[in-house]
């Protein structure tokens, strides 16, 4: 499933999931030898949607890829191609013809194909994620690169008229009242002018029944505004979900919302006017035996293990994450913090400028918020992470981004995570500030005070006095069954101390709201013989996990569970080491 409700029920779909035809293109050869039209004979097969590194033989290939399959149509329709998620650069060939190019690696794609016959037809994919200087993320980046269809592939059967999107924004005006607007945007693909019947629907009920006409391969959008009354609020004891379906002829869309507010005053953030202190852990959507290609039952079991810690807020670092798992955080009332793939710590300044990388990480935000903008769970658009802030060019970048977030979806806090507090230039451009500081680990003393005393005066300086902080990242690495009478570095002990202690400062200080431990899970590193970087990464895994990266606890788990299901507040807690 690709949520974790249906999104159709008059248009027909199926997903392209299975072996695929797969052969590497080493010598980047195979556009200049047509192999969109004369794939390679001698190919290996390859699951989708999957990671090819996971297979066997094929873990440390970067570079290009081609997929094939094949598609049999019993009759002539109109067939749209959705792509879920390919990662860096892809081109689609259907029957050798190209379609079109997208670069991203976790947001979706499509292509739509009118009146294509019936019969076996050939469809090809070109990928390459190899990593330079202007892709997203940047060449040296501090997870494992993975390659391939990491979601699936889906192929549906269009009418005539189709809907193409569906929006609805809202504006609470009383407890459990809003004044709501749906956007629906139709398409014709029929060579006459037609006239369709609209039905919108919320939870089966009608609320607005009309026509639509349609010029001949036109479109038009229906705007439908009023005022609902009854409603109950999204929130996170009691997340209230509300169907939203359109049925134009012979097609439908349903897409699910929560009405809910997010703001903040005197450095807090508010959900629905009420002060929320944030409990959180950053998740990387990896795993060393699926890489990307993360299945569903274990994004369940992942949430569970999560709020079993006392969590109500996730990081989704550093990428979009899957539609599945924002689908089981609005039906958990878990808050999430999403961002791009902008990781910022290895590369220089000179890199934020770039005008391709700044087209790309606009493209990737702009998808982003279009694939997710109805989730009630994301309070943050996060629009980098680690860049350096302290540079023009930075918070040139930041201009242009928080600009694109806000004329999007003026609804939601824009964020950012910097790596740089005391030198920080961008502080004043955001609705909300993450620190990622490891004292302790990379630096060598666990105390925070100085630093935090001396970011609050920064704020003040730069027009953040009432910015509400978190603190996004901070931990240190422990390997699990490493154990002993003293907290060594790389012990589970010393994990567990540097986190409790640190916790413990975080909350004892009126000017934090909220922290994301990390990280949740130990992760694949991005480590190569050849390659010098990273090599403080034993086992060649990130291991600053609470759990290690087969979801087996460590005493650091057991550790934040204690101090996140306290029944105190956040600001009267004590040491659950002494």
């Amino acid at each position: 499933m690709i949520r974790t409700f249906q999104q159709h029920r008059l248009r027909k779909s199926q997903l392209l999931d299975g072996l695929w035809d797969f052969v590497f293109d080493k010598e980047n050869i195979g556009q200049a030898e047509g192999w969109q039209n004369n794939f390679p004979s001698e190919h290996d097969q390859m699951p989708v949607p999957a990671c090819w590194n996971n297979e066997l033989g094929k873990f440390d290939y970067e570079g290009v890829a081609w997929y094939r399959t094949r598609v049999t149509l019993d009759d002539s329709t109109h067939l749209r191609l959705l792509f879920h998620a390919v990662m860096g650069h892809a081109d689609v060939y259907w029957n050798g013809e190209h379609l079109g190019y997208h670069y991203g690696g976790f947001t979706p794609f499509d292509f739509t194909l009118p009146n294509v016959p019936a019969g076996v037809h050939e469809l090809v994919i070109r990928t390459d994620n190899t990593l330079t200087t202007n892709t997203l993320p940047y060449h040296i980046v501090d997870w494992f690169h993975y390659g391939g269809i990491i979601r699936p592939v889906e192929i549906q059967h269009l009418p005539d008229v189709w809907i193409e999107s569906l929006r609805l924004n809202y504006t609470l005006t009383g407890e459990s009242s809003a004044d709501v607007q749906v956007r629906l945007k139709l398409r014709s693909l029929c060579d006459t002018p037609l006239e369709v019947p609209i039905s919108l629907y919320r939870d089966d009920e009608i609320f607005q029944n009309e026509n639509a006409y349609l010029e001949a391969k036109g479109s038009t959008e229906i705007v439908a505004e009023q005022t609902w009354s009854d409603l109950s609020r999204w929130e996170t004891d009691n997340p209230t979900l509300y169907m939203i379906r359109a049925v134009a002829g012979d097609d439908d869309r349903t897409d699910r919302i929560g009405f809910r507010t997010v703001e903040t005053r005197d450095k807090k953030i508010l959900l629905n006017g009420k002060e929320i202190y944030l409990q959180g852990v950053n998740r990387h959507e990896e795993h060393p035996e699926w890489g990307f290609a993360f299945p569903n039952k274990l994004m369940t079991k992942e949430l569970d293990i999560i709020t079993q810690m006392g969590c109500n807020t996730v990081r989704g670092s550093h990428y979009p994450q899957s539609e599945y798992w924002l689908d089981l955080l609005d039906e958990k009332g878990v808050l999430f913090w999403s961002e791009i793939p902008i990781w910022g710590a290895a590369f220089p300044a000179s890199a934020t400028d770039d005008p391709l990388f700044v087209e790309r990480a606009q493209i990737m935000m702009d998808e982003m918020i279009e694939r997710d903008f109805h989730h009630p769970s994301i309070l943050f658009w996060s629009v980098h992470n680690e860049i350096d802030t302290r540079s023009q060019q930075a918070y040139d970048l930041s201009i242009k981004m928080t600009h694109l977030v806000r004329s999007k979806d003026p609804s939601r806090l824009v964020a950012f995570a910097t790596m740089h507090p005391m030198n920080d230039i961008c502080l004043g451009l955001f609705d909300v500030i993450g620190i990622n500081y490891y004292g302790g680990w990379y630096f060598g003393h666990v105390e925070f005070d100085e630093m935090l005393e001396a970011f609050h005066k920064r704020c003040d300086e730069y027009g953040a006095a009432d910015t509400p902080v978190l603190m996004t990242e901070f931990g240190g690495a422990g390997i699990q069954g490493d154990s002993g009478w003293e907290p060594r570095l790389f012990s589970e002990d010393y994990q567990a101390e540097l986190l409790s202690k640190s916790l413990k400062l975080f909350r004892s200080d009126v000017k934090i709201s909220g922290t994301y431990v990390w990280q949740f899970a130990d992760t694949r590193g991005q480590l190569q013989s050849h390659l010098p970087h990273f090599r403080d990464r034993a086992r060649s895994f990130n291991n600053k996990g609470l759990v290690n990266e087969y979801r087996k606890p460590k005493l650091a788990y057991r550790i934040v569970k204690a101090i996140y299901k306290n029944q105190q507040g956040p600001y009267d807690w004590g040491s659950t080491l002494d």
